[in-house]
This record gives C-alpha cells, structure tokens and sequence, in this order.
C-alpha cells in the first residue's frame, strides 16, 4: 500500500496537482483504524485515525471519520480548480461523467465545515484554497481529482468568456447520484469489514 500510494503522488507530480506545501494524499488501511500519509515534500507515514495529530494528518482523518465510504483522499492544487475560487460558487454539473462520480461540489469553504460538504457524497470541491478529492480507492480517487479539473477547466473557460453553461439535466443528475451514492454504501460496508472496496467500472 505504500508502493502504491508513492505511485499516485508521481502521477499527480506529472500532472502538476501536487505541487507543494499543502498539499498531500493518504490511503485508509481498513479494518486497522490506521492511514497512510504522504505529504508533499516528504516521507509516508502511519497515522492513527483517532489520533492524527494536527495539520493535513487530521484533516485526513476527520474525513475518514465522516465518511465511512471514502478508501483515498488527496489535497491538490491543479490551476483549474483553484481557479473556482475567484468565482466563489459550486460548480455546477456539466457533464453526465461528473455527476455520475462526483457528485454534487460545493462552494470554496473551509475545513470547519467537512461534516456539511461531505454530507450529500460529494466526491471534490475546495477546501482552504485547495482541491479536496476522494474516492472508495486510490483509483476512484485519482480518477476523480483529473475529472474535477477537466471539469474546472471547462467551467471556468465559459463563465470567464460570458458564455452560458449549460448543465444536465435533472433526471440525469437524478439518475446519477442514486448510482454513487449505491456505490459509495458498497464501499462503506466493505470498509467496515475490513476490507478494500471494489474498484468502480468506467460508469
């Protein structure tokens, strides 16, 4: 699990997500109440969830905490998505792809509210200035920061050039959110076996 989680953070390197203090990402050891931490710059370390410590290290686990679905959990700092922060508004969804992985964003907010933004199981959105994503595994995770940012990258290019957004339509999101949200449940009971949740199809 360590190798693994080295891997990701070479791959968000390359992709210039994980760029410097501040940012970092963790992997959950369910069943053992233990994460994996790596943080920028540095080492990968244990951490117990119910004695993280201060810093990203409890911010970490506070979301482990809240939500009992989530296998990996990234702050990133991608241009794009931090780009959301001038505008001040949740992203809408603008693509099927997106609701069905993310889920509903939220506004720039802080980390004194992760228990309000994790509550409807959202998958990205910022969170002090940073791009806070999660997923039921390190893949679902990675997967997820890429698509906020293309996502981002799209969003901000439209409402900056005053063209109109257009979103899915309800039904979709509708449709949508019922499939993560059955998936998020799956991994939760995985996790609270002791186990690593299933790896999610494509769509």
């Amino acid at each position: 699990m360590r190798d693994a989680l080295i891997q990701a953070a070479s791959r968000l390197r390359d992709k210039h997500f994980l760029n410097g203090a501040g940012d970092a990402l963790s992997l959950l050891q369910p069943g053992s109440g233990r994460l994996w931490l790596l943080e920028h710059g540095g080492q990968v370390r244990e951490v117990a969830l119910d004695n993280p410590g201060e810093g990203l290290a409890a911010l970490h686990a506070e979301v482990y905490r809240l939500r009992s679905d989530v296998g990996a959990v990234a702050n990133l700092s991608p241009c794009w998505s931090l780009q959301l922060g001038g505008l001040n508004e949740a992203m809408p969804s603008v693509f099927d792809e997106q609701a069905r992985h993310i889920g509903r964003s939220w506004a720039p907010s802080t980390a004194a509210r992760l228990p309000a933004l994790l509550a409807a199981g959202g998958n990205a959105g910022l969170v002090d200035g940073r791009l806070l994503a999660v997923g039921v595994t390190r893949n679902r995770m990675l997967f997820n920061a890429e698509l906020f940012e293309k996502c981002a990258m799209a969003y901000v290019l439209a409402r900056l050039g005053g063209g109109k957004v257009k979103q899915v339509p309800w039904w979709v999101n509708l449709i949508a959110n019922r499939r993560l949200l059955k998936d998020e449940a799956r991994a939760a009971a995985s996790h609270a076996a002791g186990q690593a949740a299933a790896e999610l199809g494509a769509y």
